[in-house]
């Protein structure tokens, strides 16, 4: 998607307008946005009258579900005297924004192309909803004390991915367009809007400061070499296995596939699921490649920081710090990073 010139096409909104331009934008296209659920916030689709939450950094749940829904059906089946007919869901054509988005979980999609859209044949489902998909990003004014996206290559105001960056600023959002994309999901709303010229996004104070950047390429090497480091052992007694850090990940994207119904139709459907659990990789056979905690937790950091990145894919994680900030056991995925690689701190 092309980018345009935000020097030109920054605009400004009063805080208080904002409710009235999201019902508006809610009738041209299908829009989701961080809601409270409990005590967390998610992504939800919204409604009039539903609260919606911009302040907590990072959301509790990621944008992933807007891209790869869980569960989702893929098809329904019907069985009749002619044979099987299946049928995929007829495809939305309407256009998807997902709004108010951390510059963590925008880096984060792209490591969910990788294995949606660019193994080959690419997810159906998938690729329907990405190429729908208009990303309106939040620049972050206050990252949580877990955040360390700035590790990772990018920063709390990153715009990269984005089609259009919002910056809180006192009394007023700025909309940062920077991609036609951008300009075509504000179109329907833009009188609501007032030229607002170059702001650039500021904030973020607390991350970065250290400038520590994790060298991805000597990383994989590190935990390559590292395959028999007594330390995993140490992680694997420490893991309850229940699979809270995958769930929340923005890049985990592990799944199982169930068939319900009965012998004459029913649907096939997508459910999250998670390597670190014992049933993820037992076979029908009864064999477990992966039946112990310690070849399950090397499995998973492995993945994030030696297959993806020696696939020429994005490194498995972006620094949202939401396992960190949730594992019951308490395990760091930062204090991980270290053990590898001392020298980022």
């Amino acid at each position: 998607m092309t980018r345009t010139n935000t020097s030109d096409n920054s605009w400004s909104l009063p805080i208080e307008s904002l409710e009235e331009v999201l019902t508006d934008l809610s009738e041209s296209c299908e829009l989701w946005l961080p809601s409270p659920v409990g005590e967390g916030v998610r992504f939800r689709p919204f409604r009039e009258g539903r609260p919606w939450d911009l302040a907590q950094t990072p959301p509790a749940h990621s944008v992933k579900a807007v891209l790869f829904p869980n569960p989702e059906t893929l098809f329904t089946f019907h069985r009749d005297g002619h044979g099987v007919t299946v049928d995929p869901p007829d495809p939305d054509g309407r256009p998807l924004v997902a709004f108010g988005v951390r510059a963590c979980d925008v880096r984060a999609i792209a490591a969910l192309d990788a294995v949606f859209l660019n193994r080959g044949a690419s997810d159906p489902t998938y690729r329907n909803r990405r190429e729908r998909l208009c990303l309106v990003g939040l620049a972050c004014q206050a990252p949580a004390p877990t955040c360390f996206c700035d590790w990772m290559g990018s920063s709390p105001s990153d715009p990269t991915g984005m089609d259009i960056q919002i910056v809180p600023q006192e009394g007023r959002y700025i909309f940062r367009i920077l991609t036609e994309r951008g300009e075509e999901c504000l179109s329907p709303v833009r009188d609501r809007f007032t030229a607002a010229g170059d702001t650039a996004p500021t904030g973020g104070a607390g991350v970065g400061r250290s400038g520590a950047r994790v060298d991805f390429a000597a990383l994989k090497e590190a935990v390559k070499n590292g395959r028999d480091d007594p330390y995993w052992h140490a992680l694997a007694d420490a893991c309850l296995g229940c699979g809270i850090c995958t769930f929340l990940c923005p890049v985990c994207s592990c799944f199982t596939l169930t068939d319900e119904g009965t012998l004459r139709g029913g649907r096939r459907i997508r459910a999250w699921d998670a390597c670190m659990f014992p049933s993820f990789t037992k076979e029908a056979s009864g064999h477990n490649p992966r039946g112990d905690p310690l070849s399950r937790v090397k499995q998973r950091f492995f993945h994030k920081f030696y297959y993806s990145v020696a696939n020429g894919e994005p490194p498995g994680c972006v620094g949202c710090g939401r396992c960190v900030a949730q594992c019951p056991a308490a395990i760091d995925i930062r204090a991980i990073i270290r053990h590898f690689q001392p020298e980022v701190s």
